[in-house]
């Protein structure tokens, strides 16, 4: 059976690396978070809100062929998606960008908040007792998925280019670094979502400081792009968050 899951888990990891791509069924819907955006921060251009669902779809697709496990509802978290949708927001700050490599960042950043998540998991003492369908005990399980959800991450941002590895990496090097020394980073990878959005959408230093310069504004001074992002950040340290802890 183990055996078994490992042939699984080699053969999807080859069809990431060959840039394949499985629909499949069994995921949430993400396209949630951006009615959850809108809600949120006010009315979202029609348009722009038909594409946002059309691209959450894609990277949830994405995500999900990379990492099964997390198909699983007990794995489910009030976080999924947020990451992906900063990065998909940002990129609107472009004038055009390649579809396929803004999908790939938004779900690298997803799979390496996933890998966060399952260590922290671990940190936290769970599942000392009892063991996986696979005969492995599940803290041992947790960090295998952990560790197999950021190596997809790094397979994904390493085919845009280094700048891209380079971000995803600081991003999640914060948020681990921040787990072992008790000094939670709970918004380093939305950071590293903005700064993937910006790099795959050409958009400039100078629209960046804008945006971070906007989060501090009154909502009705905000761009649709910083809005999303402050909403994103909120959410994220929210007490209730997944991530607050970390």
């Amino acid at each position: 059976m183990q055996f078994q899951e490992c042939r699984s888990f080699t053969a999807i990891f080859a069809r990431s690396a060959a840039g394949g791509q499985r629909k499949g069924g069994g995921v949430t819907a993400w396209r949630d978070v951006v009615d959850r955006a809108a809600a949120a921060i006010g009315p979202i251009n029609p348009t722009l809100l038909r594409h946002w669902h059309n691209e959450m779809d894609d990277v949830e697709h994405r995500v999900a062929d990379l990492d099964p496990s997390w198909v699983d509802a007990a794995h489910a978290s009030p976080a999924d998606g947020l990451h992906a949708l900063v990065a998909l927001a940002v990129a609107r700050l472009g004038d055009m960008w390649e579809p396929r490599q803004l999908v790939d960042v938004a779900a690298a950043v997803e799979l390496a908040y996933r890998a966060s998540h399952q260590h922290r998991r671990v940190v936290n003492g769970f599942g000392h007792d009892g063991s996986h369908a696979s005969g492995v005990r599940p803290n041992t399980q947790a960090v295998l998925d952990g560790d197999r959800s950021i190596t997809q991450a790094a397979v994904l941002v390493a085919d845009v280019g280094p700048e891209a590895y380079r971000l995803l990496v600081r991003g999640y090097g914060a948020t681990q670094v921040g787990q072992l020394c008790d000094a939670p980073a709970p918004t380093a990878l939305v950071e590293a979502a903005v700064g993937l959005g910006a790099l795959v959408a050409g958009v400039s230093a100078a629209d960046i400081d804008r945006l971070w310069s906007e989060v501090g504004l009154p909502p009705e001074g905000r761009s649709t792009p910083a809005a999303v992002f402050s909403w994103v950040r909120a959410e994220v340290l929210a007490p209730s968050s997944p991530s607050a802890s970390r």
